[in-house]
């Protein structure tokens, strides 16, 4: 009987024994090594690594290579400008119990074409419009611009030559100067257009996709933080996307500390 009692105890200490290993197996942190490439074999650098189970990211190196520490059932997610957000776990790898540091390889990044919202133009945003129209100033041109189009405007329409024929005879000459207006209204909507598209050029690498991409924020929440740090739009044209990177990625801190603090 005392035999028996034995085995059982034996068993069962075997038993706890095997549960406190896998559990200790599952709390260890590990140090996870990898690289990121995109489908060209490019590598990507300055993607953010989060790990989401807890307060911890880094950005993969100018060769594409990070490493974070996380446990077996922590989840990573990983996003860059230009890329599709993607994400990886380790609790399906076979990880040694005693070794720390696990390299898990390449990591391919797909590209990602960013979809602009339609601007639809309504009766305010109308009189807005021709409010801009009237008060953008026309930007000067080049001289051999100018020279051309003062050699164009002395040319003397045939119309303009029947009314000298007919001013000889004591009639008054008449001009055309609605010509002169019309040129000048293009030259204003040419303009306009021009500062259309430089706009335009920089919602699209600042707009709240990229920054909820760059932040982990909601589109929602990226509106609400574009609306409170409006950085001018020649600033936004004349940084490179890393540099608008680390803007943003600074910004986000004073944002969080501001929210924290209210």
């Amino acid at each position: 009987m005392l035999h028996i009692y034995c085995i059982k105890t034996a068993m069962l200490t075997a038993v706890m024994l095997l549960i406190c290993l896998a559990a200790h197996a599952q709390q260890k942190v590990y140090e996870v090594r990898g690289s990121l490439i995109n489908t060209e074999g490019e590598v990507v650098p300055f993607a953010h690594v989060v790990n989401i189970n807890r307060s911890q990211a880094c950005i993969s190196d100018a060769e594409g290579r990070f490493r974070l520490l996380m446990l077996r059932s922590d989840t990573v997610k990983i996003s860059c400008m230009g890329y599709e957000t993607t994400g990886f776990a380790i609790h399906n790898l076979e990880l040694d119990t005693i070794e720390k540091v696990v390299e898990i390889g390449e990591i391919e990044m797909q590209p990602r074409l960013y979809e602009l919202s339609t601007v639809s133009v309504y009766a305010e945003r109308w009189k807005s419009f021709l409010y801009d129209y009237e008060q953008v100033p026309v930007k000067e041109e080049p001289y051999y611009v100018k020279t051309i189009e003062n050699w164009k405007n002395n040319l003397i329409d045939v119309r303009e030559l029947q009314e000298l024929r007919r001013g000889t005879l004591g009639v008054g000459i008449s001009f055309d100067p609605a010509a002169r207006k019309r040129r000048k209204a293009e030259a204003k909507i040419a303009e306009f257009k021009r500062q259309d598209e430089l706009n335009q050029a920089a919602y699209e690498k600042y707009n709240p996709t990229i920054v909820a991409d760059i932040t982990g924020m909601t589109k929602e929440e990226a509106t609400k933080f574009i609306e409170h740090f409006q950085l001018n739009r020649d600033f936004i044209l004349s940084r490179n996307d890393y540099d608008l990177y680390l803007i943003i990625t600074e910004l986000y801190k004073e944002y969080s500390k501001m929210n924290k603090n209210n």
